[in-house]
């Protein structure tokens, strides 16, 4: 079958790429011109001078400290050798000095940025307590002391000023890792089984690496600040000749008393000019390769799917009111599962008791107000709950193999081959600065690690055209497709792996009612034909009504309810089912009024003692407010509430 996919017109967008964007810095082009001038002059030296400052001469008193002329463009030094020809070559040690001690900062920096944004808890507290400590200590009375100790050579001040100039470079790191490593994509990549290594080369360091590239560009203007100040107080190698080192001569040796401006101003001058350029290059750096600071709109279209042409798609069922066909064998069980987070008045559940089956084929919703924990559920069940959450007690059985019981490796190897996760937010779950193709291949590849790019790709092309995206859009970014292609997207790298369940987060957020209906039909579809088991995850009852079997309404971190979908909706059980029913629109009864439930959902911290319900409840009683209700049978299912007690019924 085919159906029309969300024809919206695409906007006429520029190619902006990173050199676009920094080329539109005019600072940042004259940055980079007077930095590569600096660099040209310094590998040219040999052809540009006209003399060699390192050769041995022999001069007389009136060869000292001549005035510019034509035969000595910048005139002569204390020893009668051509300042010019001295300048030229001065270029290459600061420049050296300058780049190798920002690369010694910038692998230092970068390395204890990374790890203690990525790591965090205590080896991050440790890594930045060490950073801090270098931090308070100024650089310069350390240099001082650190190359007056090991004795004064080239090397000697690269190795000082690298090893002492890392700690801004770290800090800002850390913060920017610390932003990413929250990022659904580092989530995602973590649930496709992809090891810390993996992320950290793939996806950390990839999105910390331009502003550790721009920041090494100033880096290494300090450097050479720094390289120039310690030759100028002596601690340089005399044998040598640099910027720093030639105003040491110059004022050690009479160039001011003997008004030899010629002396002094040249190597300031140059000293000048490159760290100006480095600073105007380094702030134009950041702006063309930050994501962030990016002003770029981030919508574009142009797909088949995009232009309204018709694609294949796979059908889908009807609506799923009529009972499941699915497999009556459970493929993952869950029992008493309970979630614990830390806050600040100690650990706190957000999940309690938790349990429910999903049979092969099923398509199971998990529905309930924002803050009842679904998603909290299912990311307890994946093995992938956020830092300071944990599962305390229950059980997880995925066709008899105990997910609780498994880790490292063999919970990596079966995330994404079992059990795949469509994020909620595909916008934020696809990384911005790699290809839509290339993240679904990392999927392929890491699991089948054999596999050769040419065959990922063909996967990729064979997935993307099985969920409604032409092969020929793989190689494009996220921001270019819409948001209905980037969650057929996500559908498409769930199932680049043949798992057996897929839980879908909020799959239809943020997209109008079309492109729900066309997702929707899309879940259902894989639900059919191949026999995967499906978990969608939702607030919305109409996303329930349409493709759910089985539904599990779930509030104050507990299930409130549990019962076929067409039961649930014709005689709901529970007081929260009831009322969230009576919230939701009826289009057999139009002129039904609708009424809200007053109040919210319970904080994981401020829990009621009984029935989670019975703050809201228009049904509750004394009993409610002090015990927990049980589950007891109802229409066929399972409901959570003392209303349901043969005996208080009796009563």
């Amino acid at each position: 079958m085919s159906v029309l996919i969300e024809a919206t017109a695409p906007p006429s967008v520029e190619p902006r790429g990173a050199l676009r964007s920094f080329l539109r810095h005019r600072m940042g082009v004259i940055g980079a011109a007077m930095l590569a001038l600096a660099v040209f002059v310094a590998v040219a030296a040999p052809v540009l001078a006209p003399y060699d400052p390192y050769a041995n001469v022999r001069v007389s008193i009136l060869d000292i400290y001549q005035a510019p002329s034509g035969e000595h463009f910048l005139g002569t030094d204390d020893g009668g050798k051509d300042v010019f020809s001295s300048l030229l070559y001065g270029a290459r040690v600061s420049l050296i000095a300058g780049f190798a001690a920002a690369a010694i900062a910038l692998f230092i920096g970068g390395l204890v940025g990374i790890v203690a944004g990525y790591r965090g808890g205590w080896v991050g507290s440790v890594l930045m307590r060490i950073t801090d400590f270098f931090l308070v200590i100024p650089d310069l009375a350390l240099q001082i002391v650190l190359v007056a100790i090991i004795g004064p050579s080239l090397g000697t001040i690269i190795f000082v000023i690298g090893i002492l100039g890392w700690t801004t470079t770290a800090r800002l790191v850390r913060s920017q890792a610390l932003t990413v490593r929250e990022r659904k994509y580092v989530m995602r990549a973590r649930a496709i089984g992809a090891g810390d290594a993996h992320i950290l080369r793939r996806h950390i360091l990839p999105a910390v690496l331009p502003l550790m590239l721009a920041n090494m560009v100033l880096v290494i203007s300090l450097a050479i600040l720094s390289e120039s100040t310690l030759a100028f107080l002596g601690l340089g190698d005399p044998t040598v000749i640099s910027w720093g080192q030639m105003l040491n001569f110059a004022f050690g040796r009479g160039a001011v008393s003997a008004g030899a401006w010629w002396a002094l101003l040249p190597p300031g001058f140059a000293i000048v000019w490159v760290v100006l350029g480095t600073t105007l290059l380094g702030t134009a750096l950041e702006d063309a390769l930050n994501p962030r600071l990016k002003r770029h709109h981030l919508e574009a279209a142009g797909s088949d799917v995009a232009r309204g042409r018709d694609v294949p798609t796979l059908d889908a069922p009807t609506l799923a009111m009529t009972g499941s066909s699915a497999d009556a064998s459970p493929i993952l069980r869950v029992r008493d599962l309970s979630i614990e987070f830390d806050t600040t008045a100690g650990p706190k559940l957000a999940v309690e008791g938790v349990s429910f089956d999903l049979n092969r084929g099923e398509t199971l919703g998990l529905v309930g107000e924002s803050g009842c924990g679904k998603t909290t559920t299912v990311l307890g069940v994946l093995r992938l709950l956020p830092p300071g959450g944990r599962v305390v007690s229950g059980s997880v059985w995925f066709d008899g193999d105990d997910l609780l019981g498994i880790d490292g490796p063999a919970l990596r190897s079966f995330r994404w081959t079992r059990l795949s996760l469509v994020f909620q937010g595909a916008m934020n779950a696809l990384n911005p600065v790699r290809t839509v193709g290339d993240q679904i291949a990392e999927a392929v590849r890491l699991h089948a690690p054999g596999t050769t790019k040419r065959e990922a790709a063909d996967q990729v092309a064979e997935l993307l055209e099985r969920v409604g995206i032409g092969r020929r859009r793989a190689n494009e970014y996220p921001h270019t497709y819409s948001g209905g292609m980037r969650q057929r997207a996500m559908i498409a790298l769930a199932l680049s792996c043949g798992p057996d369940v897929i839980v879908a987060d909020e799959p239809t957020t943020a997209l109008d009612v079309m492109i729900q209906a066309q997702i929707l039909e899309l879940l259902g579809g894989i639900a059919r034909d191949f026999g995967t088991g499906i978990i969608i995850v939702t607030h919305d009852l109409g996303v329930v009504a349409q493709v759910c079997d089985r539904v599990v309404v779930m509030y104050g971190g507990g299930v409130a309810e549990e019962n076929q979908a067409a039961t649930l909706f014709r005689e709901p059980q529970h007081p929260y089912t009831q009322e969230l029913l009576q919230s939701f629109p009826d289009l057999a009864h139009p002129d039904r009024p609708l009424r809200g439930i007053p109040g919210s959902p319970p904080r994981i911290d401020d829990m009621p003692v009984g029935c989670r319900f019975a703050p809201r409840c228009p049904h509750a009683f004394d009993r409610c407010g002090a015990e927990r209700p049980p589950d007891y049978p109802a229409a066929g299912g399972r409901a959570a509430c003392f209303l349901l007690d043969p005996e208080e019924r009796g009563s």
